[in-house]
């Protein structure tokens, strides 16, 4: 990082409370620190007001987080500073000093929001207590097969039900409220600002799932009413429709399948996020004809669109901002139509996004000039936003 020269794209001087958006152009270009700024409280203070603003957000799933080390790469702290939601992709839990360190400045100082993530498929998924060696003794005297023993274990851990039964239903979504409740229990242990639901019911897998969350017991119809609990129970801590103030601060948000659900479940859920990967420059009409078609009945076009972030597989196309190259560009020019009337979209962002921290851009991609992101860490994510949110003069 000795290289690496922190500099002010403007002064704050020319900062106004009245444009916040030069919140996308007034920021550390390339951080060096964790610790330390060159910035003033008064900056930070207009960056958090931006951040409450009614804008276009910034989103992205983060992974191979560390907080530490030579490069910021692994930090929160790395990352541009209009960065709006960035949802934990692995490492959330168990926090040692630095990521403790490194989550609260993105929160409290940069107004970030951080949310952890993972797949709903089957019940307790990611928080399940280890499989102690006393269980496994107690599974192989009762002849239950190894590869069987987990499940067994969790479904005893979360007292669910294999019956397809009234009494087995009753169970299952019982079982369902209680990992909602215990994922938010975790939510507001580690002090993190919600959870993004990956949803996908009607994905294939690379790994053995029964589904069970969104299917009859073994693995036939689709049964959604655990799946609808579970977002009800947690849905009543954190999010738009939380009890409290305190969980209204929070985000609930779908990514995945976003219109799995319907009608009113809709009202449960800040953002509807959809993995655009492979539609091209522009996302594919039937990914918000289909979020309609769900929640059309309880939300409004407009509301719908206000809430649709897209997003970029940077796991795969870091180097390029998406494929085609500079989709995530083109996603952040994009504006949804329907029936004739255009409609502002909540935002854009990208999947596994850190791995753009280092990568070279073109003078112009899709069109647009890149030198002013040129030689700063994630150069597409500060297109992007700038497109976005572009700085008012």
């Amino acid at each position: 990082m000795k290289n690496i020269k922190s500099i002010l794209a403007l002064s704050l001087g020319l900062v106004s409370l009245a444009a916040c958006s030069k919140w996308t152009d007034t920021e550390v270009k390339n951080p060096t620190s964790l610790t330390t700024s060159n910035k003033t409280d008064g900056y930070y203070a207009r960056l958090r007001e931006y951040k409450n603003s009614d804008h276009q957000v910034t989103f992205g799933w983060f992974s191979g987080w560390t907080a530490k080390g030579s490069s910021l790469q692994s930090s929160l702290a790395g990352l541009p500073d209009s960065i709006d939601i960035v949802s934990m992709w692995g490492g959330w839990s168990n926090l040692d000093e630095a990521k403790k360190a490194d989550l609260k400045h993105f929160q409290e100082v940069k107004g970030g929001k951080a949310l952890i993530c993972f797949l709903i498929l089957d019940i307790g998924a990611s928080i399940t207590p280890e499989l102690t060696d006393a269980k496994r003794a107690e599974y192989a005297a009762k002849g239950i097969a190894t590869d069987k023993m987990w499940t067994t274990w969790r479904h005893e851990f979360w007292d669910w039900s294999t019956e397809d039964t009234d009494a087995g239903q009753a169970k299952r979504i019982a079982a369902a409220e209680k990992y909602a409740n215990a994922i938010c229990d975790t939510i507001y242990k580690y002090g993190y600002d919600g959870f993004d639901l990956d949803a996908e019911p009607s994905y294939d897998h690379p790994f053995d799932t029964d589904y069970e969350m969104w299917k009859k017991p073994g693995g036939g119809a689709l049964d959604y009413a655990p799946a609808e609990a579970f977002v009800k129970a947690m849905g009543k801590r954190i999010g738009r429709k939380a009890e409290t103030e305190e969980g209204r601060k929070k985000l609930f948000v779908i990514d995945g399948e976003p219109e799995a659900f319907s009608g009113e479940m809709g009202h449960y859920f800040d953002y509807f996020i959809s993995q655009a990967y492979y539609d091209g420059n522009t996302p594919s009409a039937d990914r918000l004809t289909k979020m309609i078609n769900s929640y059309g009945s309880a939300l409004s076009t407009e509301e719908i669109c206000k809430r649709w972030i897209i997003t970029a597989n940077f796991e795969s196309y870091a180097s390029t901002g998406g494929n085609p190259e500079g989709q995530i560009l083109s996603f952040a020019a994009y504006q949804p139509a329907v029936a004739g009337v255009t409609y502002r979209k909540g935002g854009v962002g990208a999947f596994r996004f850190d791995m753009g921290y280092s990568a070279s851009v073109a003078d112009v991609v899709q069109g647009f000039s890149m030198k002013d992101v040129q030689g700063t860490a994630h150069p597409w994510m500060r297109k992007a936003i700038k497109i976005m949110n572009p700085v008012i003069e």
